[in-house]
Protein backbone atom coordinates (compact mmCIF):
# COMPACT_ATOMS: atom_id res chain seq x y z
CA UNK A 1 0.00 0.00 0.00
CA UNK A 2 1.30 3.47 -0.87
CA UNK A 3 2.02 5.70 2.11
CA UNK A 4 0.69 9.22 1.65
CA UNK A 5 3.14 12.01 2.32
CA UNK A 6 2.50 15.72 2.56
CA UNK A 7 4.55 16.42 -0.55
CA UNK A 8 2.35 14.07 -2.57
CA UNK A 9 -0.33 16.77 -2.44
CA UNK A 10 1.71 18.75 -4.98
CA UNK A 11 1.21 17.57 -8.55
CA UNK A 12 4.62 18.41 -10.00
CA UNK A 13 3.31 18.05 -13.56
CA UNK A 14 0.88 20.95 -13.11
CA UNK A 15 2.69 22.94 -10.42
CA UNK A 16 3.80 26.48 -11.07
CA UNK A 17 7.51 27.08 -11.46
CA UNK A 18 7.62 28.63 -8.00
CA UNK A 19 5.85 25.65 -6.40
CA UNK A 20 8.11 23.18 -8.18
CA UNK A 21 11.20 25.14 -7.18
CA UNK A 22 10.17 25.04 -3.54
CA UNK A 23 9.55 21.27 -3.77
CA UNK A 24 12.97 20.72 -5.31
CA UNK A 25 14.65 22.83 -2.63
CA UNK A 26 13.05 20.68 0.08
CA UNK A 27 14.33 17.61 -1.73
CA UNK A 28 17.86 19.00 -1.99
CA UNK A 29 17.85 19.94 1.69
CA UNK A 30 17.13 16.30 2.51
CA UNK A 31 19.47 14.87 -0.14
CA UNK A 32 22.16 17.41 -1.16
CA UNK A 33 23.76 14.95 -3.61
CA UNK A 34 20.72 15.27 -5.86
CA UNK A 35 21.35 18.97 -6.47
CA UNK A 36 22.57 19.31 -10.11
CA UNK A 37 26.29 19.97 -10.59
CA UNK A 38 26.95 20.92 -14.23
CA UNK A 39 30.72 20.78 -13.75
CA UNK A 40 30.44 17.12 -12.72
CA UNK A 41 27.72 16.10 -15.16
CA UNK A 42 28.07 13.39 -17.74
CA UNK A 43 25.32 11.76 -19.74
CA UNK A 44 25.43 8.18 -18.52
CA UNK A 45 25.39 6.04 -21.64
CA UNK A 46 27.61 3.28 -20.34
CA UNK A 47 28.59 1.84 -16.99
CA UNK A 48 31.28 2.52 -16.10
CA UNK A 49 30.84 5.83 -17.98
CA UNK A 50 32.70 6.15 -21.25
CA UNK A 51 34.49 9.28 -20.12
CA UNK A 52 35.95 7.34 -17.20
CA UNK A 53 37.16 4.45 -19.33
CA UNK A 54 38.85 6.63 -21.92
CA UNK A 55 40.85 8.73 -19.49
CA UNK A 56 42.04 6.05 -17.06
CA UNK A 57 45.11 3.88 -17.45
CA UNK A 58 44.58 0.19 -18.06
CA UNK A 59 41.49 0.22 -20.26
CA UNK A 60 43.02 1.10 -23.62
CA UNK A 61 43.26 -2.20 -25.42
CA UNK A 62 41.36 -4.39 -27.85
CA UNK A 63 40.13 -7.83 -26.70
CA UNK A 64 41.19 -11.10 -28.22
CA UNK A 65 38.55 -12.99 -30.17
CA UNK A 66 38.20 -15.38 -27.24
CA UNK A 67 37.64 -12.52 -24.77
CA UNK A 68 35.10 -10.93 -27.07
CA UNK A 69 33.07 -14.12 -27.37
CA UNK A 70 33.28 -14.96 -23.67
CA UNK A 71 32.70 -11.52 -22.12
CA UNK A 72 30.90 -9.46 -24.77
CA UNK A 73 28.61 -12.09 -26.31
CA UNK A 74 28.56 -14.47 -23.35
CA UNK A 75 25.17 -16.16 -23.05
CA UNK A 76 23.37 -13.67 -25.30
CA UNK A 77 21.50 -15.01 -28.30
CA UNK A 78 20.46 -11.65 -29.85
CA UNK A 79 22.00 -8.26 -30.47
CA UNK A 80 21.11 -4.67 -31.20
CA UNK A 81 23.56 -2.89 -33.49
CA UNK A 82 24.31 0.82 -33.42
CA UNK A 83 26.11 2.42 -36.36
CA UNK A 84 27.74 5.78 -35.76
CA UNK A 85 28.01 8.47 -38.43
CA UNK A 86 29.96 11.41 -37.08
CA UNK A 87 29.31 13.70 -40.04
CA UNK A 88 27.08 16.78 -40.08
CA UNK A 89 26.25 19.42 -42.65
CA UNK A 90 26.87 21.99 -39.92
CA UNK A 91 27.32 22.05 -36.16
CA UNK A 92 24.19 23.09 -34.27
CA UNK A 93 24.75 25.84 -31.71
CA UNK A 94 23.94 23.60 -28.72
CA UNK A 95 26.34 20.84 -29.82
CA UNK A 96 29.85 20.46 -28.40
CA UNK A 97 30.69 16.93 -29.53
CA UNK A 98 34.29 17.00 -30.73
CA UNK A 99 33.98 13.86 -32.84
CA UNK A 100 31.56 15.50 -35.32
CA UNK A 101 33.03 16.45 -38.68
CA UNK A 102 31.52 19.33 -40.63
CA UNK A 103 34.40 19.97 -43.03
CA UNK A 104 34.55 16.51 -44.55
CA UNK A 105 34.89 15.16 -48.05
CA UNK A 106 33.56 12.27 -50.08
CA UNK A 107 36.91 10.47 -49.96
CA UNK A 108 36.94 10.32 -46.15
CA UNK A 109 33.29 9.32 -45.96
CA UNK A 110 33.84 6.63 -48.60
CA UNK A 111 36.72 5.14 -46.61
CA UNK A 112 34.58 5.26 -43.45
CA UNK A 113 31.61 3.49 -45.09
CA UNK A 114 33.93 0.78 -46.38
CA UNK A 115 35.40 0.42 -42.88
CA UNK A 116 31.91 -0.07 -41.46
CA UNK A 117 31.40 -2.83 -44.01
CA UNK A 118 34.64 -4.51 -42.91
CA UNK A 119 33.64 -4.33 -39.26
CA UNK A 120 30.19 -5.76 -40.01
CA UNK A 121 31.79 -8.68 -41.82
CA UNK A 122 34.15 -9.31 -38.91
CA UNK A 123 31.33 -9.22 -36.35
CA UNK A 124 29.31 -11.75 -38.33
CA UNK A 125 32.34 -14.01 -38.72
CA UNK A 126 32.79 -14.00 -34.95
CA UNK A 127 29.09 -14.38 -34.09
CA UNK A 128 27.33 -16.32 -36.87
CA UNK A 129 24.60 -17.61 -34.52
CA UNK A 130 23.82 -14.26 -32.87
CA UNK A 131 20.40 -12.98 -34.01
CA UNK A 132 20.44 -9.34 -35.22
CA UNK A 133 17.31 -7.93 -33.53
CA UNK A 134 17.46 -4.13 -33.71
CA UNK A 135 19.38 -1.56 -35.75
CA UNK A 136 20.09 2.06 -34.86
CA UNK A 137 21.74 4.40 -37.37
CA UNK A 138 22.82 7.54 -35.57
CA UNK A 139 25.51 10.03 -34.87
CA UNK A 140 25.78 12.71 -36.28
CA UNK A 141 23.45 11.63 -38.96
CA UNK A 142 23.71 8.97 -41.68
CA UNK A 143 21.79 11.25 -44.05
CA UNK A 144 24.86 13.51 -44.17
CA UNK A 145 26.36 10.87 -46.49
CA UNK A 146 25.96 11.36 -50.25
CA UNK A 147 23.21 9.07 -51.49
CA UNK A 148 25.60 6.67 -53.24
CA UNK A 149 27.53 6.13 -49.99
CA UNK A 150 24.35 5.72 -47.97
CA UNK A 151 23.20 3.08 -50.46
CA UNK A 152 26.59 1.35 -50.22
CA UNK A 153 26.31 1.21 -46.45
CA UNK A 154 22.75 -0.13 -46.59
CA UNK A 155 23.77 -2.83 -49.09
CA UNK A 156 26.53 -3.94 -46.70
CA UNK A 157 24.11 -3.91 -43.77
CA UNK A 158 21.60 -6.15 -45.53
CA UNK A 159 24.37 -8.40 -46.86
CA UNK A 160 25.98 -9.01 -43.47
CA UNK A 161 23.10 -8.68 -40.98
CA UNK A 162 19.97 -8.90 -43.12
CA UNK A 163 17.14 -6.36 -43.46
CA UNK A 164 15.64 -4.87 -40.26
CA UNK A 165 13.63 -7.52 -38.40
CA UNK A 166 11.31 -4.96 -36.83
CA UNK A 167 9.92 -1.55 -37.68
CA UNK A 168 11.36 -0.36 -34.35
CA UNK A 169 14.82 -0.29 -35.92
CA UNK A 170 15.56 3.40 -36.24
CA UNK A 171 17.53 5.82 -38.38
CA UNK A 172 18.39 9.32 -37.18
CA UNK A 173 18.30 12.22 -39.58
CA UNK A 174 19.01 15.90 -39.65
CA UNK A 175 16.05 17.45 -41.49
CA UNK A 176 18.19 19.56 -43.81
CA UNK A 177 20.01 16.46 -45.12
CA UNK A 178 16.92 14.21 -45.40
CA UNK A 179 16.45 14.40 -49.18
CA UNK A 180 13.84 12.26 -50.91
CA UNK A 181 16.41 9.97 -52.53
CA UNK A 182 18.03 9.22 -49.16
CA UNK A 183 14.70 8.61 -47.47
CA UNK A 184 13.69 6.25 -50.30
CA UNK A 185 16.96 4.33 -49.95
CA UNK A 186 16.34 3.82 -46.24
CA UNK A 187 12.76 2.66 -46.80
CA UNK A 188 13.86 0.29 -49.57
CA UNK A 189 16.40 -1.21 -47.15
CA UNK A 190 13.56 -1.96 -44.71
CA UNK A 191 13.61 0.93 -42.23
CA UNK A 192 10.21 2.14 -41.06
CA UNK A 193 11.06 4.35 -38.07
CA UNK A 194 12.95 7.63 -38.34
CA UNK A 195 14.08 10.09 -35.70
CA UNK A 196 14.53 13.76 -36.60
CA UNK A 197 16.70 16.05 -34.47
CA UNK A 198 14.39 19.05 -34.35
CA UNK A 199 15.14 20.25 -30.77
CA UNK A 200 12.73 23.21 -30.75
CA UNK A 201 9.48 24.10 -32.50
CA UNK A 202 9.76 27.83 -31.91
CA UNK A 203 10.73 29.19 -35.37
CA UNK A 204 12.97 31.93 -33.99
CA UNK A 205 14.79 29.63 -31.58
CA UNK A 206 15.08 26.95 -34.27
CA UNK A 207 16.82 29.40 -36.61
CA UNK A 208 19.17 30.52 -33.82
CA UNK A 209 20.33 26.98 -33.06
CA UNK A 210 20.36 25.66 -36.65
CA UNK A 211 22.52 28.17 -38.51
CA UNK A 212 19.56 30.42 -39.50
CA UNK A 213 17.72 27.47 -41.02
CA UNK A 214 13.94 27.88 -41.46
CA UNK A 215 11.85 25.58 -39.26
CA UNK A 216 9.74 24.72 -42.30
CA UNK A 217 12.69 22.55 -43.38
CA UNK A 218 12.00 20.30 -40.38
CA UNK A 219 8.23 20.24 -40.82
CA UNK A 220 8.63 19.44 -44.51
CA UNK A 221 10.99 16.57 -43.67
CA UNK A 222 8.36 15.03 -41.37
CA UNK A 223 5.74 15.15 -44.13
CA UNK A 224 8.06 13.75 -46.80
CA UNK A 225 9.24 10.90 -44.56
CA UNK A 226 5.66 9.82 -43.96
CA UNK A 227 4.77 10.09 -47.63
CA UNK A 228 7.80 8.05 -48.69
CA UNK A 229 7.02 5.11 -46.43
CA UNK A 230 8.13 5.70 -42.82
CA UNK A 231 5.42 4.33 -40.53
CA UNK A 232 6.77 5.73 -37.27
CA UNK A 233 8.22 9.21 -36.94
CA UNK A 234 9.99 10.43 -33.82
CA UNK A 235 11.34 13.87 -33.05
CA UNK A 236 13.88 14.92 -30.43
CA UNK A 237 13.13 18.07 -28.46
CA UNK A 238 15.54 19.78 -26.07
CA UNK A 239 14.59 21.93 -23.13
CA UNK A 240 16.88 24.35 -21.32
CA UNK A 241 18.37 25.65 -24.58
CA UNK A 242 20.22 28.93 -24.81
CA UNK A 243 17.68 31.76 -25.29
CA UNK A 244 14.75 29.53 -24.41
CA UNK A 245 12.02 31.54 -22.65
CA UNK A 246 8.66 30.46 -21.19
CA UNK A 247 7.06 31.99 -24.29
CA UNK A 248 9.26 30.02 -26.71
CA UNK A 249 8.56 26.81 -24.79
CA UNK A 250 4.81 27.41 -25.06
CA UNK A 251 5.24 27.68 -28.84
CA UNK A 252 7.02 24.32 -28.83
CA UNK A 253 4.32 22.71 -26.69
CA UNK A 254 1.53 24.05 -28.91
CA UNK A 255 3.23 22.73 -32.05
CA UNK A 256 3.94 19.40 -30.34
CA UNK A 257 0.25 19.02 -29.59
CA UNK A 258 -0.63 19.80 -33.20
CA UNK A 259 1.86 17.27 -34.53
CA UNK A 260 0.77 14.61 -32.05
CA UNK A 261 -2.97 14.98 -32.53
CA UNK A 262 -2.69 15.18 -36.33
CA UNK A 263 -0.66 11.96 -36.47
CA UNK A 264 2.38 13.69 -37.94
CA UNK A 265 4.61 12.22 -35.21
CA UNK A 266 4.31 8.96 -33.27
CA UNK A 267 6.88 9.46 -30.53
CA UNK A 268 8.78 12.30 -28.89
CA UNK A 269 11.92 12.31 -26.78
CA UNK A 270 12.38 15.40 -24.62
CA UNK A 271 15.72 15.83 -22.92
CA UNK A 272 17.54 18.68 -21.18
CA UNK A 273 20.45 20.62 -22.61
CA UNK A 274 23.58 19.38 -20.84
CA UNK A 275 25.66 22.40 -19.94
CA UNK A 276 29.18 21.49 -18.87
CA UNK A 277 32.73 22.91 -19.06
CA UNK A 278 33.03 22.10 -22.78
CA UNK A 279 30.00 24.14 -23.82
CA UNK A 280 29.95 27.75 -24.97
CA UNK A 281 27.38 28.67 -22.32
CA UNK A 282 29.21 27.22 -19.31
CA UNK A 283 29.99 29.72 -16.57
CA UNK A 284 27.76 32.41 -18.05
CA UNK A 285 24.93 33.09 -15.58
CA UNK A 286 21.60 33.38 -17.34
CA UNK A 287 22.87 32.02 -20.67
CA UNK A 288 20.63 28.99 -20.29
CA UNK A 289 17.54 28.48 -18.10
CA UNK A 290 18.11 27.31 -14.54
CA UNK A 291 17.55 23.69 -13.57
CA UNK A 292 14.24 24.63 -11.92
CA UNK A 293 13.08 26.40 -15.08
CA UNK A 294 14.13 23.42 -17.21
CA UNK A 295 12.45 20.97 -14.82
CA UNK A 296 9.26 23.02 -15.03
CA UNK A 297 9.23 22.84 -18.82
CA UNK A 298 9.89 19.09 -18.53
CA UNK A 299 6.87 18.74 -16.23
CA UNK A 300 4.69 20.78 -18.60
CA UNK A 301 5.54 18.42 -21.45
CA UNK A 302 4.72 15.41 -19.26
CA UNK A 303 1.34 16.94 -18.43
CA UNK A 304 0.68 17.50 -22.16
CA UNK A 305 1.40 13.91 -23.16
CA UNK A 306 -0.52 12.54 -20.18
CA UNK A 307 -3.54 14.54 -21.32
CA UNK A 308 -3.12 13.22 -24.87
CA UNK A 309 -3.07 9.62 -23.63
CA UNK A 310 0.51 8.89 -24.71
CA UNK A 311 2.67 6.48 -22.70
CA UNK A 312 6.00 7.36 -21.14
CA UNK A 313 8.35 4.44 -21.74
CA UNK A 314 11.38 5.55 -19.80
CA UNK A 315 11.75 9.09 -18.49
CA UNK A 316 10.88 11.58 -21.27
CA UNK A 317 10.31 8.93 -23.99
CA UNK A 318 6.70 9.49 -25.05
CA UNK A 319 4.87 7.09 -27.38
CA UNK A 320 1.49 7.32 -29.11
CA UNK A 321 -0.84 4.38 -28.32
CA UNK A 322 -0.40 2.88 -31.83
CA UNK A 323 3.36 3.04 -31.41
CA UNK A 324 3.19 1.26 -28.04
CA UNK A 325 0.96 -1.49 -29.42
CA UNK A 326 3.26 -2.07 -32.41
CA UNK A 327 6.40 -2.01 -30.29
CA UNK A 328 5.09 -4.59 -27.83
CA UNK A 329 3.75 -6.82 -30.62
CA UNK A 330 6.94 -6.82 -32.68
CA UNK A 331 9.30 -7.39 -29.77
CA UNK A 332 7.11 -10.26 -28.59
CA UNK A 333 7.15 -11.68 -32.12
CA UNK A 334 10.95 -11.44 -32.16
CA UNK A 335 11.09 -13.07 -28.72
CA UNK A 336 13.69 -10.54 -27.66
CA UNK A 337 13.87 -8.59 -24.40
CA UNK A 338 15.59 -5.35 -25.46
CA UNK A 339 16.63 -4.42 -21.90
CA UNK A 340 20.28 -3.79 -21.14
CA UNK A 341 21.86 -6.91 -19.72
CA UNK A 342 19.59 -9.10 -21.86
CA UNK A 343 21.06 -8.57 -25.36
CA UNK A 344 24.39 -7.47 -26.75
CA UNK A 345 24.37 -3.81 -27.76
CA UNK A 346 27.28 -3.51 -30.14
CA UNK A 347 28.37 -0.18 -31.60
CA UNK A 348 30.12 -0.04 -34.97
CA UNK A 349 32.03 3.01 -36.16
CA UNK A 350 34.16 5.61 -34.44
CA UNK A 351 33.08 6.87 -31.00
CA UNK A 352 30.67 3.96 -30.58
CA UNK A 353 30.06 2.42 -27.18
CA UNK A 354 28.97 -1.16 -26.55
CA UNK A 355 27.33 -3.07 -23.72
CA UNK A 356 28.13 -6.75 -23.56
CA UNK A 357 27.28 -9.55 -21.16
CA UNK A 358 30.36 -9.13 -18.96
CA UNK A 359 32.14 -6.23 -20.65
CA UNK A 360 31.80 -2.60 -21.63
CA UNK A 361 33.85 -1.40 -24.58
CA UNK A 362 34.42 1.68 -26.73
CA UNK A 363 35.67 2.18 -30.26
CA UNK A 364 38.37 4.56 -31.42
CA UNK A 365 37.11 8.15 -31.34
CA UNK A 366 39.25 9.37 -34.22
CA UNK A 367 37.84 8.45 -37.65
CA UNK A 368 41.23 7.66 -39.17
CA UNK A 369 42.32 5.51 -36.22
CA UNK A 370 39.04 3.62 -36.42
CA UNK A 371 39.40 3.00 -40.15
CA UNK A 372 42.99 1.83 -39.75
CA UNK A 373 42.02 -0.62 -37.00
CA UNK A 374 39.31 -2.40 -39.00
CA UNK A 375 41.29 -2.30 -42.24
CA UNK A 376 43.84 -4.50 -40.45
CA UNK A 377 41.15 -7.13 -40.00
CA UNK A 378 40.10 -6.40 -36.41
CA UNK A 379 37.20 -4.70 -34.70
CA UNK A 380 37.17 -0.98 -33.98
CA UNK A 381 37.48 -1.47 -30.21
CA UNK A 382 40.01 0.76 -28.44
CA UNK A 383 38.91 0.54 -24.78
CA UNK A 384 37.86 -2.66 -23.04
CA UNK A 385 36.75 -3.38 -19.50
CA UNK A 386 35.36 -6.59 -18.06
CA UNK A 387 32.71 -6.35 -15.35
CA UNK A 388 32.09 -8.38 -12.22
CA UNK A 389 28.59 -9.19 -11.01
CA UNK A 390 28.38 -6.09 -8.83
CA UNK A 391 29.19 -3.89 -11.83
CA UNK A 392 26.76 -5.76 -14.06
CA UNK A 393 23.98 -5.23 -11.52
CA UNK A 394 24.89 -1.55 -11.28
CA UNK A 395 24.84 -1.26 -15.07
CA UNK A 396 21.37 -2.77 -15.29
CA UNK A 397 19.92 -0.67 -12.45
CA UNK A 398 21.30 2.61 -13.76
CA UNK A 399 20.23 1.89 -17.33
CA UNK A 400 16.73 1.01 -16.15
CA UNK A 401 16.54 4.36 -14.36
CA UNK A 402 17.66 6.09 -17.52
CA UNK A 403 15.65 4.29 -20.20
CA UNK A 404 13.02 1.96 -18.76
CA UNK A 405 9.56 2.55 -17.22
CA UNK A 406 10.64 0.40 -14.25
CA UNK A 407 13.75 -0.88 -12.53
CA UNK A 408 13.97 -4.64 -12.21
CA UNK A 409 15.01 -5.44 -8.65
CA UNK A 410 14.05 -9.03 -7.90
CA UNK A 411 15.20 -10.44 -11.24
CA UNK A 412 18.57 -8.70 -10.90
CA UNK A 413 19.03 -10.10 -7.39
CA UNK A 414 18.26 -13.55 -8.75
CA UNK A 415 20.69 -13.14 -11.66
CA UNK A 416 23.62 -11.46 -9.90
CA UNK A 417 23.08 -12.42 -6.25
CA UNK A 418 21.21 -10.74 -3.40
CA UNK A 419 24.40 -9.28 -1.93
CA UNK A 420 25.25 -7.41 -5.16
CA UNK A 421 21.82 -5.73 -5.05
CA UNK A 422 21.90 -4.75 -1.38
CA UNK A 423 23.33 -1.29 -2.07
CA UNK A 424 20.79 -0.64 -4.81
CA UNK A 425 17.83 -1.89 -2.74
CA UNK A 426 18.85 0.48 0.05
CA UNK A 427 19.17 3.38 -2.38
CA UNK A 428 15.82 2.65 -4.03
CA UNK A 429 14.17 2.50 -0.61
CA UNK A 430 15.63 5.94 0.08
CA UNK A 431 14.24 7.25 -3.22
CA UNK A 432 10.80 5.91 -2.29
CA UNK A 433 11.06 7.58 1.11
CA UNK A 434 11.78 10.92 -0.62
CA UNK A 435 8.83 10.56 -2.98
CA UNK A 436 11.01 9.90 -6.03
CA UNK A 437 9.51 6.53 -6.81
CA UNK A 438 7.51 3.59 -5.59
CA UNK A 439 8.42 -0.01 -4.88
CA UNK A 440 6.13 -2.77 -6.08
CA UNK A 441 7.14 -5.65 -3.85
CA UNK A 442 4.64 -7.99 -5.48
CA UNK A 443 6.31 -7.62 -8.89
CA UNK A 444 9.79 -6.91 -7.51
CA UNK A 445 10.12 -3.60 -9.35
CA UNK A 446 10.71 0.09 -8.68
CA UNK A 447 9.17 2.87 -10.78
CA UNK A 448 9.96 6.57 -10.78
CA UNK A 449 7.42 9.16 -9.69
CA UNK A 450 6.91 12.37 -11.72
CA UNK A 451 9.30 14.11 -9.31
CA UNK A 452 11.84 11.32 -9.69
CA UNK A 453 11.71 11.66 -13.47
CA UNK A 454 12.78 15.30 -13.14
CA UNK A 455 15.93 14.40 -11.17
CA UNK A 456 16.60 10.83 -12.31
CA UNK A 457 19.94 11.73 -13.87
CA UNK A 458 21.13 13.00 -10.50
CA UNK A 459 19.91 9.77 -8.89
CA UNK A 460 21.88 7.51 -11.21
CA UNK A 461 25.44 8.27 -9.98
CA UNK A 462 24.38 7.54 -6.40
CA UNK A 463 24.10 3.89 -7.44
CA UNK A 464 27.69 3.73 -8.71
CA UNK A 465 30.07 1.46 -6.88
CA UNK A 466 32.50 3.28 -4.62
CA UNK A 467 35.68 2.72 -6.67
CA UNK A 468 34.00 3.54 -9.97
CA UNK A 469 32.49 6.67 -8.45
CA UNK A 470 35.91 7.77 -7.24
CA UNK A 471 37.43 7.23 -10.69
CA UNK A 472 34.59 9.12 -12.35
CA UNK A 473 34.89 12.10 -10.02
CA UNK A 474 38.63 12.34 -10.67
CA UNK A 475 38.00 12.28 -14.41
CA UNK A 476 35.24 14.88 -14.21
CA UNK A 477 37.46 17.17 -12.14
CA UNK A 478 40.07 16.92 -14.87
CA UNK A 479 37.44 17.83 -17.47
CA UNK A 480 36.37 20.82 -15.38
CA UNK A 481 39.97 22.04 -15.14
CA UNK A 482 40.59 21.68 -18.88
CA UNK A 483 37.20 23.13 -19.87
CA UNK A 484 36.71 23.40 -23.61
CA UNK A 485 40.21 21.97 -24.20
CA UNK A 486 39.03 18.62 -22.88
CA UNK A 487 38.94 16.15 -25.77
CA UNK A 488 37.30 13.17 -24.05
CA UNK A 489 33.82 11.70 -24.29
Amino acid sequence: MKIFRFDDALDVNTATERELGARLERLWDKEPLLRPQPEMHDYQLTYPPAIQMEKRDGYRRAPTDEEFLRDAVGSFTAAGYYFHFGFCKYRCRYCFHYELLTRHNDELMSRYVDALGLEMRRVRELTPRLKPALYFLGGGTPTALPVHLLERFLQNLVRHFGPPRTSMSTVEAKPVTASDDKLRALVQAGFRRINFGVQTLDPELYAFHHQKEDMRVALDALERARRLGFEFINIDIMTGLERQTPESWQKTLAELERLATSGAVDSVFIYPYHDDPRSGTYGKPGAVPSFVQTAHTDAQARALFTRLGWKELGARFYRAPRHVRREIFELAKLRVNPSYGEVLYHGLGNSSFSIGDRATFLNHRDVLEYCAAVEKGGLGIAYWRTLDNAQRATRDVTFDLLYSPFTRVRSRAKKYGAETMAHHRKQLARWAELGLGEENKLLGMFSLSPLGKLVHQQMIPQHYLLEDRRELEETMQRRQQEGRRYRGY
